[in-house]
């Protein structure tokens, strides 16, 4: 079962104790021809706010006179995951009743055409619903509305977006929807470290747990995070790590099926995800056997090949003595992004 935030969940519950008076009183969502006479259209977004987490009291503004005044996320990390936009309407709508809400894209059409963008900063669960976008009236001309936001990787962007209440089902011209904007900073990792207290060298056949964290703490609600690329396929939007080793023949991931990348679970009390290996012998190859004889003591004449002197098979000590894993953040829809962190592991 997937992890839902409360705030991301349609309230269903709501509509149990409407009356038909009550019903009436709400917005058609539906087609005109299969709508209650005298329903009421749907309201039209006339300002848009965002929450100020740290001032309530003084939201930031929908687009910002300066970069102070900008709204700041961080997608998939604890508390700062999803941006609260505080929604002005045209008219009150009786409480209990349900509001669709549509994100668009900065700039172009806003029925029948795919939101690149936005599919791709605001993801979905079960692949391809936004459950975040339906919000209960309660009975004012103002709602709150919660967007999950993406985990991004590498450098913070910008983003602007549309907010817009009509929807082409219910026969109305929609009106033109208020832009918002705000920033998204990238999960950045933190450590890579070896669990435990041993610290001497690894041997050959011995389990080592490598522990990966990142700046942030990471909402498990991202884990269900879905968003869709520019031709529409989903892709998952949720934190692993990409692993590598060097050299590759010194250790292998034995939990690992698809390669060297592994999810970000942090289910340990120090917000950490793990992953073991297993150090393994290294097989010499293309080792040449010294050779005894003293080349330079065989007569050379003209006519006579020349041999030449093959090098020595390395000694013990040139084997490599350590071992170096890497970890890189990595999702799906973003794939590798930030920092590449590195852990020596000596061997005996």
């Amino acid at each position: 079962m997937p992890f839902f935030k409360p705030e991301y969940l349609l309230p269903t519950a709501a509509f149990l104790c409407l009356t038909g008076e009550a019903l009436a009183q709400c917005p058609s969502t539906r087609f005109a021809e299969r709508s209650v006479p005298g329903t009421p259209l749907l309201p039209a977004v006339t300002r848009i706010e965002i929450e100020n987490p740290s001032a309530p009291s003084k939201p930031y503004p929908a687009i910002p006179g300066s970069p102070v005044d900008r709204a700041q996320t961080t997608g998939g990390v604890v508390g700062k995951s999803s941006l609260t936009l505080i929604v002005t309407l045209s008219s009150d709508v009786a409480s209990g009743c349900e509001l669709p809400f549509s994100v668009y894209d900065d700039a172009g059409p806003t029925i029948n055409h795919r939101q690149i963008a936005s599919d791709a900063v605001f993801p979905a669960f079960y692949v391809n619903t936004r459950p975040y976008l339906r919000v209960i009236a309660n009975g004012s001309n103002q709602v709150r509305l919660t967007l999950p936001v993406a985990i991004r990787l590498g450098t913070s962007h910008i983003h602007r977006h549309r907010l817009g209440l009509s929807t082409p089902y219910s026969n109305q011209t929609p009106e033109t929807p208020v832009p918002f904007e705000f920033q998204n900073n990238p999960v950045r990792i933190a450590s890579i470290y070896r669990v435990g207290a041993n610290t001497g060298p690894a041997q050959p056949g011995e389990r080592v747990e490598i522990a990966v964290k990142t700046v942030e703490p990471i909402d498990p609600a991202s884990s269900d995070y879905t968003v869709f690329k520019t031709n529409g396929d989903p892709r998952s939007n949720a934190l692993k790590v990409r692993y590598s080793l060097s050299p590759t023949n010194l250790a292998q991931f034995p939990s690992l099926t698809n390669g060297s990348v592994a999810a970000f679970a942090p289910n340990f009390a120090d917000g950490s995800s793990r992953l073991p290996i297993i150090i393994s012998t290294p097989t010499p190859a293309n080792l040449t056997l010294k050779s005894t004889t003293n080349l330079a003591q065989i007569p050379r004449v003209p006519t006579r090949p020349q041999l030449n002197t093959r090098p020595a098979a390395p000694a013990a000590t040139d084997a490599p003595q350590s071992l170096v894993v890497s970890a890189q953040l990595y999702t799906e829809s973003t794939s590798e992004g930030g920092e590449t962190l590195s852990l020596e592991i000596p061997l005996n």
